[in-house]
């Protein structure tokens, strides 16, 4: 009984990030006014510079254009250090900005940063600091011997779906430990937060049995210390079989864990808030988020169950 480990592409899920205002500058945003600039931008430690959106929120009267929603004509920079990286508009894509000319090249860790945005008469701006760079060292499976009964739902609409959509199902629960390289003392002036994921690849979906579960969280680094060199946390995540005899199929996992200061914590940590229409932003003169933070995946592939895989650093 085995699962397979391969490092991806640092710069691969970087790109997910952004999921969480992948619609801004909607209607379901619920703007004061039409025309307040939407932003969506990371610095990944370790990585080049990544490209920055920049919409604007449209009325919730008519339906949402993103070619409409994009900004065109704004001034984007980015100061890294000592350096000052002006960004051009992407022609391909409405909003899309990139780096102009070789930007800063690799961001580094520890370095200060600026981002400022001006468009028409809104200036958007935030600040920070680029954390540490994060790798997993360890990831193990536990895996039960059979599935569990469970009671699995469509929705979150929990009025509606108990009369219609409820149903039961098996479920492997299967409890995921990461370990990873904790920081360097002293590498980061303010407090790490991480932010980790379990993506399995497979055609089941429950919201319900996700919220249960514990795929997605964000915590304070420090308090998830196993010994000085080394940090860990255990989530699990559900794969659903047709019946109390099948063997757990045979699937993908991405494992993902994300290092940043509180602010990219708090936008994280408030995506799926059911008070707010949109997660907290950390700019000034706007909404959305610009953040550094630094990320690590690994794709698991899970046969039938697993000891640890030690990853090469």
């Amino acid at each position: 009984m085995t699962f397979r480990a391969k490092r991806e592409k640092k710069g691969v899920w970087a790109g997910m990030l952004c999921a969480c205002l992948a619609a801004a500058g909607c209607d379901t945003v619920a703007p004061v006014n039409e025309g307040q600039v939407v932003v969506e931008g990371f610095l990944d430690a370790g990585q080049p510079l990544q490209p920055i959106m920049v919409r604007r929120t449209l009325s919730p009267q008519g339906p949402y254009d993103m070619a409409r929603a994009g900004v065109a004509d704004a001034e984007v920079e980015v100061t890294l250090g000592d350096k000052v990286v002006r960004y051009a508009p992407d022609p391909g894509q409405a909003g899309r900005y990139v780096p102009s000319g070789n930007g800063a090249g690799l961001v580094a860790a520890g370095d200060a940063f600026s981002f400022r945005v001006g468009w028409r008469d809104a200036t958007v701006t935030a600040f920070g600091h680029v954390p540490p760079e994060i790798a997993i060292r360890d990831v193990s499976l536990k895996i039960p011997s059979e599935p569990v009964s469970a009671v699995l739902l469509d929705s979150l609409a929990l009025s509606d779906t108990l009369a219609t959509g409820a149903y039961t199902g098996y479920i492997y629960p299967i409890e995921a430990t990461i370990k990873w390289v904790a920081p360097e003392e002293g590498a980061f002036s303010e407090e790490l937060w991480v932010r980790a994921q379990l993506q399995p690849f497979t055609t089941f979906s429950s919201p319900i049995v996700d919220l249960f579960l514990r795929s997605d969280d964000v915590f304070r680094e420090q308090a998830r210390q196993t010994e000085a060199a080394e940090r860990s946390w255990a989530g699990v995540y559900a794969v659903s079989v047709s019946g109390e005899n099948d063997p757990l199929p045979e699937h993908g996992l991405r494992v993902s864990l994300v290092r940043s200061g509180a602010d990219y914590a708090r936008f994280a940590a408030s995506r799926d808030d059911p008070d707010r229409r949109e997660p907290l932003s950390n700019v000034t003169g706007g909404i959305g988020v610009f953040a550094a933070v630094s990320v690590d995946s690994v794709h698991v592939q899970v046969d039938q169950a697993g000891e640890s895989v030690s990853l090469p650093q």
